[in-house]
């Protein structure tokens, strides 16, 4: 069974966040076996679950194998999941006696556990780790990934963020410094071992580590989290000091990369992209986004209390390993799935706030819109990721701020014919017709008097950039797989042309021939006379009768290439947002073969909107609101 068949929201965004990225070098794990250890049993799991998921969505075939101490680990994860082909558990013991060759090892060590004082939990986690480096040794052992924490360094004064090869104030007769002992012990021996047996290590650090749905041991920041969630009092100390936190879905994705790209034999800070802050500031933060539930009361210390520690983490960044994950995300993380982990997980204050107004306008859009095209009985169709909001959320997708409809050629064409007079003052339609500043391949009606500018469209301030609405049309193209291939590639060539001289940029799409050669082409012909060659690429299979394939040759899905005509041949109506709007019959299929799997949710981290707005000024449309008892024509 797949790993996202079984774990929640929560669980599921740290176990495959790091399996999603696009052009990762995955294959390098390919037919690898890692060793999963440590005398933590959640976070044995975790790591397991992190591995499962690079199994299930990247297709590696990792072996993947799970040594412990005892069996009580295996309480925590689903017997679905023991069952997997992929997986097996040993103890310890049985790993001395087997022998296996081993390619990688995942050490939990005492990373975000509570450490008692006692010579008996010193002792027990150097005997295991000896033990397992001792039998792992045996069998051709490439390298051992130890998962360490700040507390290695001992305590460092106000205002200094300590690297790798850094030490702070370590005082053996206190409990901190005992602490630190273990983990520069557990540190050493690997380092040891490494250099005798002739493999290799990675060291990563982290600062308090926290994650949404995770059973990491308690420390003052995760009781923090937990009483705002709750709406209950919580004192913490102000301190003078700053601390790091690592958020899982991080540490997670530097485990990955020490296995594939980071040099070996090193030490590596993991600190979440600007989360090192005082008390202050983060409870500033929290009250920011939780003004009703947060209760915590700041209390002045003349002692500081020692929390955690500031962390340097430039050497990832200058690895070009940097971590993604922001202080505000992960307050919302914690805290959303602290209050209710079964509720679909939103971003907060999305566009400064503004993105449900956004939906409003945009569903007003779609009602005008709506309204032209029955009156002069034009075909349209839901498109993109409103489709996909509509059928699995009979609505806009909770973070979505765009909406998109497509159409045929043919209606398309009528569609641009009738438009201008029929809409209201305030609408501008846009093409490349009527904004000669704008090349933009398909219509876009924007609403005078606003700006909404993302990171691409600001730089072109002569042309309309104000609140957007975009119109599709899907053309015919070749009923033979060769005649569809120069299609889509002429396409792409006189796409490519526009788009890089409007943006005075050179075409590189990896081929060196047929960027030396577009590029000539693009400085020859002026954007006009491209725009030309592309409206009859497009249109090239108009007139063909019996065209059994459509193609996306104006929007984002281009890449997709073409897919069977008769998927947009019948319209049915559907619930959105409270009205009826118009999706193909065959929406099933369609979103398939856009999506893939369209049921299956983004993971919670990567729910952000989708365009980058840098210039948004709603203007009169700031409190917009459709008139009441609005009737659907």
């Amino acid at each position: 069974m797949k790993i996202t068949e079984i774990l929640g929201q929560y669980e599921t965004d740290w176990a495959c966040h790091t399996a999603t990225f696009e052009d990762y070098p995955y294959q390098k794990l390919k037919n690898k076996t890692v060793c999963v250890s440590g005398r933590q049993p959640f976070f044995s799991k975790a790591l397991v679950y992190f591995l499962f998921a690079l199994n299930d969505l990247q297709d590696l075939n990792i072996n993947i194998i799970l040594v412990a101490p005892d069996v009580a680990v295996l309480k925590q994860i689903s017997n679905a999941l023991l069952e997997r082909k992929d997986f097996r558990f040993l103890l310890v013991d049985e790993l001395q006696k087997e022998k296996l060759s081993v390619d990688i090892c995942l050490y939990s060590g005492c990373c975000a556990r509570y450490t008692d004082f006692s010579p008996e939990f010193f002792m027990n986690e150097v005997s295991y780790l000896k033990q397992l480096l001792t039998c792992l040794s045996m069998g051709n052992l490439q390298q051992f990934i130890l998962l360490s924490d700040y507390r290695t360094y001992g305590n460092i004064e106000r205002g200094y963020a300590i690297s790798e090869n850094e030490f702070g104030h370590i005082a053996l007769h206190t409990p901190e410094g005992f602490v630190s002992q273990i983990f520069q012990t557990l540190e050493t021996l690997v380092t040891i071992y490494a250099k005798k047996e002739n493999f290799s290590y990675t060291i990563l650090r982290t600062g308090v580590l926290l994650g949404a749905c995770t059973a990491f041991d308690d420390n003052i920041f995760s009781q923090l989290f937990r009483s705002v969630a709750k709406g209950e009092p919580f004192e913490i100390v102000s301190s003078r000091k700053k601390y790091s936190f690592t958020y899982i879905n991080d540490l997670f994705h530097t485990v990955f990369m020490s296995m594939v790209k980071l040099p070996k034999n090193n030490v590596y800070n993991v600190v979440s992209k600007d989360c090192t802050l005082s008390t202050g500031m983060l409870v500033a933060r929290i009250f920011d986004l939780y003004p009703d539930d947060c209760k915590v009361c700041l209390t002045p210390c003349d002692t500081d209390p020692g929390y955690a520690i500031a962390l340097n983490h430039q050497k990832l960044v200058a690895r070009d390993c940097p971590t993604s994950v922001t202080m505000d995300e992960m307050i919302q993380l914690l805290i959303s799935s602290m209050k209710d982990e079964n509720k679909v997980f939103l971003y907060q204050s999305s566009h400064e706030g503004k993105l449900d107004n956004i939906q409003k306008i945009l569903l007003a859009y779609l009602l005008e819109v709506d309204r032209i095209c029955r009156k002069h009985h034009i075909r349209y169709f839901l498109g993109g990721g409103t489709l996909l909001g509509a059928i699995r959320h009979h609505g806009f997708i909770p973070w979505d701020d765009d909406a998109d409809i497509m159409m045929l050629r043919e209606d398309y064409n009528k569609f641009l014919s009738v438009v201008g007079e029929e809409l209201p003052d305030g609408l501008f339609l846009q093409t490349s017709d009527t904004d000669k500043y704008c090349h933009y391949p398909f219509a876009k009606i924007r609403i005078n008097n606003t700006i909404y500018a993302t990171q691409y469209s600001k730089a072109h301030t002569a042309m309309h950039n104000g609140m957007n609405f975009d119109i599709f049309a899907h053309d015919k193209t070749a009923n033979s797989r060769l005649g569809k291939k120069l299609h889509l590639q002429f396409t792409l060539l006189f796409r490519s042309m526009i788009f890089n001289r409007w943006n005075h940029r050179q075409i590189d799409n990896k081929h060196k021939f047929q960027s030396f050669f577009a590029n000539i082409l693009k400085n020859i012909f002026p954007i006009p006379v491209t725009e030309w060659f592309q409206y009859k690429c497009l249109r090239f299979f108009e007139k063909k009768k019996n065209a059994r394939f459509l193609y996306d040759g104006m929007g984002r899905n281009i890449y997709k290439a073409d897919f069977p005509k008769y998927y947009l041949d019948e319209v049915m109506e559907w619930d959105f947002e409270g009205y009826r709007f118009p999706i193909p019959k065959e929406y099933d299929k369609y979103l398939r073969y856009l999506y893939g799997d369209y049921n299956k949710l983004v993971l919670p981290y990567k729910r952000q909107t989708s365009h980058d707005i840098v210039l948004l000024d709603l203007g009169e449309y700031c409190q917009f609101h459709l008139p009441e008892n609005y009737q659907q024509s």
